[in-house]
């Protein structure tokens, strides 16, 4: 009997260990199965949701839905990194870190503030090019009622098994080259003190805007 309840037992552990086993491998299928376009989708669907209901949400709101998209979305550390150029090597541990931070908020920050209404936009997906040097570009469409369409050039690479946005072009321009200039140019001549302390200001103003 002894030896027939420690096969038993035995018996269990193996079922219990194959169940989690096939439980983690259809997880982690799950997320190897999102590709580039279904990153942008889900993004545009957050940032549907919020603009739709922009005026009751207020910003904080806004910001509240966008947050986990967009820090699932894009390359944050990567994309703070490119934006300050050759200053991220002379950057201590604290200020990196520190900026990573408000870099972040104020990614955020921006499309709570800017996406602050609804009239009947609506996001199209229009194309997903093949890989080049690692690089995928999903396009986008804005359409807007009586207003010209705007296409977005999502850039995206793969960074730890997981597509993300490394950078946005707008007709032609690319959003992480122009966010690097301006940061670029804050350090270098009012130092690493004044860019922060810029990003938190805009960060305000978007805040205060909720109560304009």
């Amino acid at each position: 009997m002894k030896r027939f309840r420690y096969i038993n037992t035995f018996l269990c552990l193996i079922s219990l260990l194959v169940f989690v086993c096939a439980a983690l491998s259809t997880i982690n299928g799950k997320a190897e199965q999102q590709g580039p376009s279904d990153v942008i989708r889900k993004f545009n669907a957050s940032l549907t949701e919020s603009m739709k209901e922009a005026e009751k949400l207020g910003y904080s709101g806004r910001y509240k839905i966008l947050e986990p998209v967009i820090k699932d979305s894009f390359a944050l550390p990567f994309m703070a990194t490119i934006s300050v150029g050759r200053y991220w090597k002379n950057l201590n541990e604290k200020e990196r870190s520190l900026f990573l931070e408000t870099y972040t908020n104020w990614t955020i920050a921006t499309y709570a503030g800017r996406f602050n209404d609804y009239s009947g936009e609506k996001f199209e997906m229009t194309s997903e090019s093949k890989p080049v040097q690692g690089i995928v570009t999903v396009i986008s469409k804005l359409t807007q009622p009586q207003k010209e369409d705007i296409e977005f050039y999502y850039k995206l690479r793969k960074l730890e098994n997981k597509w993300q946005i490394v950078d946005i072009q707008i007709s032609g321009v690319s959003q992480l080259a122009l966010t690097r200039s301006q940061f670029v140019s804050v350090i270098k001549n009012k130092g690493f003190d004044a860019l922060i302390s810029k990003l938190k200001n805009k960060i305000k103003d978007f805040s205060r805007s909720e109560n304009s």
